[in-house]
């Protein structure tokens, strides 16, 4: 079996987060009549994907600046 490289992953999870949910919107409103339904469906797939992209690629990122070196900032104050 191959393996996702992470491009190649998140690309899918977009991909599938949008198109799924909206395929089964289209089938459950325009086909079958259920506008409610369909919106549910949609909204719960679309924040499932927004979810599975926090959680996969966001969340393990490390926002925080570059520390700075104390004797460094000391000499700065100095001169």
């Amino acid at each position: 079996m191959a393996t996702l490289s992470g491009k190649s992953a998140f690309v899918l999870v977009l991909v599938t987060g949008v198109v799924v949910p909206g395929v089964m919107n289209y089938v459950l409103s325009v086909v079958l009549g259920q506008q409610m339904l369909g919106r549910i469906v949609w909204t719960l797939g679309f924040g499932m994907m927004i979810g599975v992209i926090w959680y996969g690629w966001l969340r393990p990122l490390d926002f925080k600046g570059p520390e700075r070196d104390p004797e460094e900032a000391e000499r700065k104050v100095k001169d």
